[in-house]
Formats: structure tokens, sequence, C-alpha cells
């Protein structure tokens, strides 16, 4: 017979994962009909939340501001292909056990996208049903949700992705551990480059006594940031566009929008376009997830410790300006030559001087 205990020590010890819980089906009784797991798989009886850990060394760079490939390679899109085959191989471990196994994708964003299709028939929800990973995670017992709207963990804090498995096996829960991580210290608000963490205004779900609170997350000032068009936090618009000013804080665009916009840009940024076969994780969380490690470490509160560097970095995160790099006397609309700008010699007269 498939027990919890079972699953959980094949998913550590074959299919390589960190940590895995178990969610019964009742503990989502209240969810939306469009995040109901039951509408994916009517008779599932457990959820199966499972998830690796984000190296920490892989955000190095980004905090440094001097190597961004390695957590987008690493830590955010291999990452997730590496959780892919774990969830393949827990899901025929489940079947070989005699049970109906629904790995679920980890695109945790249709709902920003909207139906794209009608209900397959009246009184079900459009065809993306969505369930919730974050809320997931914590209903089975691995962690909690932070105030940044960021997974914690008590082994990694904010260092982890997720996946998820729905089952008709009946599998004995994990217990909920909510209010032991996140002390709302708003770090997270205050590193955020986009200012996309709100400080006081949340959402929030109550589950078998348990009070989960979030931030009401600014998901397009975040998209915009996390795609990349964030001076304050990615060199690579700044580089390519010096001469625009993308203050994000003061954007006021839907998740759709910001999408649209930073795929659409990415064919000219050559860095970006290299990677952008996958979603490209160019801000490396720098206040979700950095800031958020920095203040975990420095309270001594999880339990995957280092010896040389205790604390990730105490200093204070890296910024690009988000002015423009040079003005319209620099360049009067033609091409402008940040080496002849840096230069104290007076240029030489350009052929098409007369046209200015």
């Amino acid at each position: 017979m498939l027990t919890t205990e079972a699953l959980r020590r094949f998913a550590i010890d074959v299919a390589g994962v960190d940590k895995l819980g178990v969610a019964n089906i009742e503990r989502f009784d209240n969810a939306p009909p469009d995040m109901d797991p039951r509408n994916i798989m009517p008779n599932a009886r457990s959820v199966v939340v499972f998830l690796k850990r984000i190296l920490r060394g892989t955000s190095r760079g980004v905090d440094e501001g001097t190597h961004w490939s390695s957590y987008h390679i690493f830590s955010y899109a291999g990452l997730g292909a590496m959780l892919g085959t774990a969830k393949d191989r827990i899901a025929k471990y489940i079947e070989q056990n005699g049970h109906d196994a629904t790995p679920l994708s980890a695109i945790g964003t249709s709902r920003e996208f909207g139906p794209t299709a009608p209900p397959s028939k009246p009184g079900m929800p459009p065809s993306n049903v969505v369930v919730h990973h974050r809320i997931a995670g914590t209903l089975a017992g691995l962690g909690e949700i932070g105030w940044s709207k960021v997974f914690l963990t008590r082994e990694f804090g904010p260092r982890q992705r997720l996946a998820m498995i729905l089952t008709d096996a009946e599998l004995e829960p994990d217990p909920i551990e909510t209010g032991v991580l996140c002390d709302r210290c708003k770090r997270c608000v205050a590193e955020c480059p986009a200012g996309a963490i709100s400080p006081d205004r949340s959402v929030s779900i109550d589950v078998e006594g348990h009070h989960i609170e979030w931030n009401d997350l600014d998901l397009g000032k975040c998209k915009l940031t996390h795609f990349g068009l964030n001076k304050l936090s990615s060199p690579f618009f700044a580089k390519r566009f010096p001469g625009v000013s993308l203050p994000v804080g003061e954007q006021e665009v839907t998740w759709l929008e910001a999408w649209d916009l930073g795929r659409a840009m990415f064919p000219t940024m050559p860095a970006l376009s290299a990677l952008s076969a996958s979603p490209v994780a160019v801000c490396g969380a720098r206040g979700c997830i950095i800031g958020c490690m920095k203040h975990l470490e420095a309270t001594g509160a999880l339990s995957n410790t280092f010896r040389t560097r205790p604390v990730f970095s105490e200093g204070r995160p890296w910024r690009l300006d988000e002015e423009p790099g040079h003005r319209f006397e620099d360049h009067k609309g033609f091409v402008w030559d940040p080496e002849e700008a840096d230069s104290e010699e007076e240029p030489e007269p350009r052929k098409d001087e007369g046209w200015y």
C-alpha cells in the first residue's frame, strides 16, 4: 500500500527532490472553481507537493551586479526542467503502486492570460484551471507564504521552487504550519527594485484555523522587472537603450501588458534573446528572495547554514540610475558613442553636422 512516508522517501532518495508534503483534498474545499484540483482530477484525494532548492551561489552574480545567467539557467528555467524530471519519476512511482497520478504544469500565471477557451460544459469553469502552487505547498505542510508572496521553508527560506501532482491515493496529510518564518520585517518591500510589493495591502485565506496572508502584489511592475526592463535591477536594457527613461515604479501596467512588452523587447537585447526560449528571470528576485534570504539568515531562522559567509551579504543592493545615460545635446538624435562622450578631447566635426 502506498503511504506518505514511502512516497517521501522515494521522492528524496530516488527522484532527487529536497522535500515533499501531502495535503488532503478537503483542504481545497473553498478554492475558487478555476483553482480547485477537483476540476482537473475529479476523483483526486490527495495533493502531493515537492520542491527543489535554489542554489544559494547562483544569486551571487545578481547580488554583485556581475553575472545573471547562472540564476536563470540553474535556479529558474533549468530548475523547472529538473522538477519536471522529478515529477515524471514520482508520478510513475504512484502509478506503479496502483493509483492515478496527474502532474500539473508549473505555469502559475494562466489566470493573468485569461481563459483561452469556454467551459467544457455548463457549470464548469473555463478550461484553464490552475492550482496555486504556493497555497498548495502551505496546505501540504512544506512551509508558508511570506509577505512578499514567495514561498518559505525552514530549511532554505525563500530558496526553492515547487511542483505538484494530484492523485486518487488517500494519503496521510502533513500538518499545516504557518506564522513560523515570516516576521513581517518588510525587507522585501524595501529592496524590491520595482516597488511592486505593497507594505500594507494584502490577500488572505483561512484553512483549518490557519490564516494565510501575503501582500497584494503589483503584478505589472513585478513582471516588467522580472523581464529585465527595470534599469535599477538589470544592465541589459540600460546598455541597449541608455537614453530611455522607464521608471518601473511609476508604471500602471497589467501583468499581460508587461509580459507582451518584455517578450517583444527580448530580441533587441542579445543576452536576453539568447535565454528567451523560456521566460527570463532577469531581476534575480533581489527583493523577494535575496532580501528575504539575507534577513532570515541574519536571524538564524534557517537550518541550511553556511560556514564562511553565514549571512549572504550585509551590503545594500546595487542600483543603476533610472535616468538616461546621456542627453539630447550628446547625440542630437543620431548615434551616441559612450567612448566619445567619456573622452576629454574635443570630438572631430561630423559630416552630418549641418543636418542638426
